[in-house]
C-alpha cells in the first residue's frame, strides 16, 4: 500500500494506541468501581460506548477515504487458506471455553468471578431489557474495535515495524498490549486474559487476512459474558426502565 503509513495515519496511532487507552485505564476503574447503575444508567452507558467506538471507526475510515486507500488492505475482504490456520481458531475457541467453564463449575471460582464483575463491571446486564441494548454495544465494540485495534493498528504496525526482524510479531503484541490496557478497569487478571485472546486475534486477522472471523469471535466473547451475566446475578424483580 503506498503512502502508507502518513502524517494522519501516525496522529490516529498516537491517539488509539497510546492516549485514549492509558485514559480509559486511569479513569474508567474511578467511575465503576463499586458503583450500582440502575437500568436507564446501563441502557445510556450501551449507547454512549457504542456511538463512541463509530466515531473513532468513522475516523479510521475517513483516513482510508480520504487518502484512497482499498478497503481489503483494512481487512475488509473474504477469509484467505483458512485450511493453513484453522487450528488458531481452535486454540481461541479451546481457551476461552475452558475459561468460561472454570469460572463457573467450581462454586469458589464462581462466587469470585461474579463478585469481580458486580465490582468492576457494574453496567453488565441483570434484566431482561437490558439485553438488546446490550448486544447493540457487543456489535459495535466487535466491529469498530476490530477495525481500529486489528484492521488499522495491526496495518499500521507491519509497516511501522517493516525494517525489524519480525513485523508481523510486533504488529501483533503491540496491538494486543493496547487492547488489553484500556480494559485494564476489569482487573489485573482480565487483563492477561485479554491479552492472550488479542494476540490471537491478530494472528487470525494476519492470517486470514480478513476482519470477519475476528469480528464474529469478538461478538460471541463479548455477548456470552453478557448472556451468563444475566442467567447467574440476574435480579428476581424485573422494573420497567
Amino acid at each position: 500500500m503506498d503512502k502508507f503509513p502518513l502524517w494522519a495515519d501516525h496522529i490516529i496511532a498516537f491517539l488509539y494506541g497510546i492516549a485514549i487507552p492509558l485514559y480509559a485505564a486511569y479513569k474508567r476503574p474511578k467511575e465503576l468501581s463499586g458503583k450500582h447503575f440502575e437500568s436507564h444508567q446501563k441502557k445510556q452507558i450501551y449507547i454512549n460506548n457504542s456511538l463512541s467506538l463509530l466515531v473513532m471507526a468513522i475516523v479510521v475510515f475517513l483516513a482510508w477515504v480520504i487518502f484512497r486507500r482499498p478497503l481489503a488492505a483494512l481487512g475488509f475482504k473474504q477469509v484467505s487458506n483458512i485450511s493453513d490456520w484453522w487450528w488458531l481458531i481452535a486454540i481461541f475457541m479451546t481457551l476461552y471455553i475452558t475459561d468460561t467453564v472454570t469460572a463457573i463449575v467450581s462454586k469458589e471460582n464462581f462466587e469470585k468471578n461474579f463478585s469481580a464483575i458486580d465490582s468492576k463491571t457494574p453496567f453488565m446486564p441483570t434484566k431482561r431489557q437490558e439485553l438488546p441494548l446490550y448486544f447493540l454495544m457487543c456489535f459495535s465494540a466487535a466491529v469498530f474495535e476490530e477495525i481500529i485495534f486489528r484492521g488499522f493498528l495491526v496495518t499500521y504496525c507491519i509497516y511501522l515495524f517493516s525494517g525489524f526482524k519480525d513485523p508481523y510479531l510486533w504488529a501483533v503484541i503491540i496491538p494486543a498490549i493496547v487492547f488489553s490496557i484500556a480494559h485494564y478497569y476489569q482487573g489485573i487478571k482480565a487483563v492477561f486474559k485479554i491479552f492472550i485472546l488479542s494476540l490471537l486475534f491478530g494472528y487470525i486477522f494476519i492470517r486470514s487476512e480478513s476482519l470477519w472471523l475476528v469480528i464474529i469471535l469478538h461478538f460471541v466473547v463479548d455477548a456470552a459474558a453478557g448472556v451468563l451475566t444475566f442467567k447467574y446475578m440476574r435480579e428476581e424483580k424485573e422494573i420497567p426502565g
